[in-house]
């Protein structure tokens, strides 16, 4: 990776990694990228009862779901950087593939796998995308694109006299749902359930 651009975006906080929970061998994808939007949504959610004479429904409270947008640029100076950016896009695009087990002979068929791990990933983003150890969250993504800018032009070689492409720049959007590994919440008494939350969702590790 060009140094520049590495040192750009560790500055600017810019720098995600995304871990499989599956793949043991190129299990981690890391991009050096320029943040363009990041949104981390709570949507509380009631089952509401309208009662004859009242004007307000009574609400019963079910649960509070989170989710996250991240958008970035993926730059490459020359070729050697795009065919890396590239390679972390492909790995994270596996990542989005379960595990099996095989259930007969034939290991080749679908008929033949059983499911045996979803396709979870932790994802780390500065403070704003972490659990509370400072480690990535855990959760699935719901949707990765990832789209050449095409204007920005590309790199090309020959490979067994197969032309290659390489964009330059790519953008991406990831949409992501994490799954909080405490309890999130207060007790009676209005105390938080698990000391972590004190630090939830943003602050991590770290303590002030």
């Amino acid at each position: 990776m060009n140094t520049y651009i590495e040192d750009y975006a560790v500055a600017s906080g810019g720098l995600i990694e995304i871990e499989s929970m599956i793949a043991k061998e190129n299990g981690i994808a890391l991009f050096y990228a320029y943040i363009t939007s990041f949104s981390d949504g709570m949507t509380s959610n009631w089952n509401e009862e309208q009662v004859y004479g009242r004007q307000d429904p009574i609400g019963t409270f079910q649960n509070t779901l989170r989710k996250i947008s991240l958008s970035f640029d993926v730059p490459a100076k020359d070729l050697i950087d795009a065919k890396d950016n590239l390679n972390m896009i492909n790995r994270v695009k596996q990542f989005m593939y379960p595990a099996y087990s095989s259930t007969g002979e034939n290991n080749a068929s679908a008929n033949a796998l059983s499911l045996s791990k979803s396709p979870l990933v932790r994802i780390k983003f500065a403070n704003l995308i972490q659990d509370q150890s400072s480690d990535g969250l855990l959760g699935w993504i719901g949707s990765f694109n990832a789209a050449p800018v095409i204007e920005m032009g590309m790199f090309s070689e020959s490979k067994e006299g197969v032309p290659m492409l390489y964009p330059k720049v790519y953008t991406v959007s990831i949409d992501f749902t994490p799954q909080h590994e405490f309890d999130l919440g207060y007790k009676k008494d209005g105390t938080p359930i698990d000391s972590r939350f004190t630090s939830f969702p943003y602050d991590g590790g770290f303590k002030s």
